[in-house]
């Protein structure tokens, strides 16, 4: 373990607290305190963290990044619920972790009954966190900090904390490949924030939601989230960014940089363009079918969006916000009032995700194209059993490592799939309601249906519920072996040490 790194971690953490304290004093808000004495703990403890490794060998040991990436988040989150302790907002522990490792993560699932009664503060904060962890923390350390970890450990930090099966190198350094993703990913949030102040939005509300909209974490400023504003143009301009949001950051650098034939023949991309196409023109038909169906109730029929254009409109927001698991809702949101019919397609969007390299959640398109192409080429041995076939992606080979870190990836997905329906079952939920709360809790979108749909209160979940899937958000944030590895002897113990 490297207390140098976690001490870097820390002062991060505490520069964002005192920046939402600033917040908080220019609202004259009564947090302020709150805020200031988290930051001050926060900074004391990462001085003494930093002064630790400050005389020892700067260097990570392979076996100790998994575990420097998977403490950090949990570190983050630990001091990241003080403020929501002392300031009252959440009364108790575990929920206080719960909203923070929520936030961090950017899966958006809140315990908050009363989000527009909360302070400028906390808001504030919530937004924050969510956009600190929409690229990664240690990837934004890695960017800005690079002297804390030198070397191949800087591609090994970055792999185990950024979304995606491998890394796209955007400069032979990890260093500029890190500062030049979050720099796209700092010039998309002002953009946004820019572009919601032409709405119905303060600019406290702009930047909130900039932040929270370009990490895809999708906390909101009101209870109602985008349906607040009651604003077409919001609307559309937070559909344009969740998209953009969830699509390979390093598309951008590549537009920018004029290589063309890079963003052209990028198969990720094409698929996850195509799928919000194809999935905003099921949606419409389906709310065209749906009034004519039997069984249709009052209920459902008042929820529907009426119109040509209110069709579109509620139908293109839904994907969008789904496929890049952001969450937000819009007016007519509530699709568990529109019926199974709606929230089966709307739960395979959660599970799979926009694209790798991006801040969404979900197993992500490549992995589901790798897989299709895996499949069919085990039918395609059946029938010629003395060919050789490879799964390709965007022209180029697969290696078969990569195709079996996929399906390891799955297979730990159905297994932990079935552990969590096992416990969520038996703390007291049904066995819709833990599978559906998994699923979208390790997707990181926080909205699922049933106990945890968009007319439900997640604060009304048994306890060890809570707990439970405030793991699974980090499993799903750190895709599954990042933090497992924490779990074996091997992590903790080096060679060196095993040896003597």
């Amino acid at each position: 373990m490297k207390a140098r790194l976690f001490g870097v971690l820390l002062f991060i953490e505490t520069a964002a607290l005192l920046l939402t304290a600033s917040v908080s004093w220019y609202y004259h808000e009564d947090d302020l305190n709150s805020f200031l004495i988290t930051a001050a703990i926060t900074g004391v403890v990462g001085l003494v963290l930093f002064l630790m490794g400050r005389w020892r060998n700067t260097n990570i040991d392979n076996d100790d990044t998994f575990a420097i990436v998977s403490l950090s988040w949990i570190l983050f989150s630990l001091f990241g619920m003080l403020p929501f302790l002392m300031s009252g907002s959440i009364d108790n522990v575990t929920d206080a972790f719960f909203e923070t490792i929520s936030g961090f993560t950017t899966t958006g699932s809140t315990i908050l009954k009363n989000v527009d009664e909360q302070t400028h503060g906390i808001l504030f904060w919530r937004a924050v966190m969510q956009w600190l962890g929409g690229l990664g923390i240690v990837v934004f350390t890695l960017a800005f900090v690079p002297a804390v970890a030198k070397g191949s450990r800087r591609a090994t930090l970055f792999a185990a904390e950024a979304p995606g099966m491998s890394i796209e190198k955007l400069s032979p350094s990890m260093h500029v490949t890190s500062r030049i993703l979050w720099t796209i990913y700092i010039i998309m949030t002002l953009l946004c924030a820019f572009m919601y102040s032409f709405g119905p939005m303060s600019w406290f509300d702009a930047i909130c939601h900039a932040f929270t909209t370009i990490s895809t974490g999708g906390y909101s400023t009101h209870q109602d989230s985008i349906a607040y504003f009651q604003s077409s143009y919001i609307e559309y301009v937070s559909i344009a960014f969740m998209i953009i949001s969830a699509t390979n950051f390093s598309i951008f650098y590549f537009l920018v940089s004029g290589r063309w034939d890079l963003v052209k023949k990028n198969e990720e991309v094409k698929v996850y363009l195509s799928s919000i196409v194809v999935m905003t023109l099921l949606f419409m038909v389906l709310f065209v079918v749906a009034p004519n169906m039997k069984g249709v109730t009052e209920e459902q029929l008042a929820s529907y969006p009426e119109g040509g254009k209110d069709i579109f409109k509620t139908s293109f927001f839904h994907v969008a916000s789904m496929l890049s698991n952001t969450g937000f809702s819009a007016q007519n949101s509530n699709y568990d009032l529109w019926g199974m019919l709606f929230v089966i397609p709307t739960l395979l969007m959660q599970i799979v995700g926009g694209c790798a390299g991006s801040a969404s959640g979900g197993i992500k398109t490549v992995r589901v194209i790798v897989i299709f192409k895996f499949v069919k080429n085990a039918f395609k041995e059946l029938f010629h059993p003395t060919g050789m076939f490879s799964v390709k992606i965007s022209g180029q080979s697969v290696d078969e490592l990569t195709v079996k870190r996929v399906c390891n990836f799955l297979s730990w997905f159905m297994m932990l799939l079935l552990l969590n329906v096992l416990v969520l079952t038996s703390v007291g939920m049904s066995l819709e309601d833990a599978s559906i709360a998994f699923l979208t809790c390790f997707s990181n979108l926080g909205l699922g249906s049933g106990a945890t749909g968009p007319g439900a209160s997640l604060a009304d979940l048994p306890i060890a519920a809570k707990w439970v899937l405030s793991t699974d958000m980090l499993l799903g944030r750190l895709e599954i072996i990042t933090l497992l590895l924490i779990f074996f002897r091997s992590t903790w113990v080096t060679t060196k040490s095993v040896r003597s």
